[in-house]
């Protein structure tokens, strides 16, 4: 079930970023495509308007009369589809010279029948004022009066020697027909490339995934292992500890004091020195951090490689005494002994010891004992 959800959230992620990618790259594409294709109308309507009238000043050129050729180009533009681009000429006054449906020739163009927005100066102009100019013009055909007409880029183009005015047109209707077929296909694109991409992602992290999984599993289980053994580890500590606080204090002196031969001296260490120790100048030792440390009453320290219980075996019972598991007392040593806490005592040693020297009071009445020897 985790694995499942791993896997959806992963393919999740993965075909955001790649939609997010995809719509800032496609925005840019359509955007840029949008512009090239603008672009690329207004740069065919100017040059076929620029085509056809030096076709029309080479007719004029080589002897044809300014009828015939008029008659030419209606030939030739007569019956073509208007819906789209078509060429169309006009003379200053503002006739239709020739037009793709003959019906609009010798038809004047009224000063309200639309206006141009030039492309570059961005002034707005009758369409007949700018035919009265009669000078090259590019830019937006606007029909104000009459809604249903859709707007149209218009590129006019002189005849050398002539009042005639070659007119390209682009019907904007169409043209953003033809943008919104490209935005669909820029959608179109980015959704399968974007199943695409996520669907190849997923796939190589799933078999990227697998390949480690067995790993991991392996990793885990030996880990597992591990764990439980430090369990099993751990109770067994805890069943011993426990067992240690369950004996008696007494129990654990009466084992200290387990003779097996009282020594005089025993050997210790300081530093790299081997030294023989009196115990008659010992005045306490103490257990620290499974450390034997052994002070004299000129309080000097020494290190032993023994422990409290094995150095107890060696003493004087009467002259040593095992406070508690980390400490054993010389009797000289003990200069005070005060009443602390709830029937327990505290002893002042000298040499002076940082820490607390106490006799429990399950042990206060063996101390007593001890002392009355």
């Amino acid at each position: 079930m985790k694995k499942a959800r791993l896997y959806t959230l992963t393919l999740a992620g993965i075909s955001i970023v790649v939609l997010i990618i995809s719509l800032i790259s496609s925005g840019y594409l359509y955007s840029s495509a949008k512009e090239k294709l603008w672009n690329s109308k207004l740069e065919s309507g100017e040059r076929e308007a620029r085509e056809i009238s030096r076709l029309l000043e080479q007719q004029l050129h080589s002897g044809l009369s300014k009828s015939q050729v008029i008659r030419n180009l209606q030939i030739s533009i007569e019956n073509t589809d208007i819906k789209s681009d078509f060429i169309c000429m006009y003379d200053r006054k503002g006739i239709e010279l020739c037009h793709p449906n003959p019906a609009f020739v010798g038809q004047k163009i009224q000063e309200n029948n639309s206006q141009v927005s030039g492309l570059s100066d961005k002034k707005i102009k009758t369409l007949s004022a700018v035919l009265e100019q009669g000078k090259k013009t590019g830019g937006m055909r606007l029909f104000p009066n009459n809604p249903k007409r859709n707007s149209e880029i218009v590129n006019i183009n002189p005849v050398s020697g002539t009042d005639w005015m070659v007119a390209s047109h682009a019907n904007l209707a169409v043209l953003e027909e033809q943008l919104s077929d490209l935005y669909l296909q820029f959608v179109l694109s980015l959704l399968l490339s974007t199943l695409f991409i996520s669907g190849c992602c997923y796939t190589m992290i799933r078999l990227i995934y697998r390949k480690y999984e067995a790993v991991s599993d392996l990793e885990k289980k030996e880990l597992n292992d591990k764990v439980n053994e430090l369990k099993v580890l751990n109770l067994q500590l805890n069943a011993n500890q426990q067992k240690l606080q369950n004996v008696p204090d007494t129990l654990v002196n009466d084992t200290a004091k387990e003779p097996e031969i009282t020594k005089k001296r025993i050997l210790t260490y300081h530093k790299d020195e081997l030294i023989k120790l009196d115990t008659d100048d010992i005045a306490y030792i103490v257990l620290d951090t499974g450390i034997t440390y052994i002070y004299t009453f000129d309080n000097r320290q020494f290190n032993s490689n023994n422990s409290l219980d094995e150095i107890m075996k060696w003493l004087d019972p009467s002259a040593f005494y095992r406070a508690n598991r980390q400490f054993v007392v010389n009797i000289r040593a003990i200069t005070t002994i005060l009443l602390y806490g709830k029937n327990q005592l505290k002893l002042i040693i000298k040499p002076d010891l940082k820490t607390d020297v106490l006799i429990s009071k399950n042990k206060v009445s063996e101390f007593k004992n001890w002392l009355d020897q």
